[in-house]
């Protein structure tokens, strides 16, 4: 008898959705935690402006993919 399950399967393939949900997450979190854990200042937004550019490149190379 088949049993029905409502669970989504995650692409993690080069090219699929789940690694770049997995990797925006990732970049969210620690945006997260330099707002939280660095004091205001020019190092805080360098490390806003990087991780942002991580994310761009990440976003990128997905949609230059498909």
């Amino acid at each position: 008898m088949p049993v029905n399950t409502s669970e989504t399967e995650v692409e993690l393939k080069p090219a699929g959705s789940g690694r770049l949900v997995l990797a925006i997450a990732g970049f969210a979190a620690l945006a997260a935690l330099a707002w939280w854990t660095m004091e205001p200042g020019k190092f805080r937004s360098l490390t806003w402006v990087l991780l942002g550019f991580f994310a761009f490149r990440v976003v990128l190379t997905h949609v230059r993919s498909r």
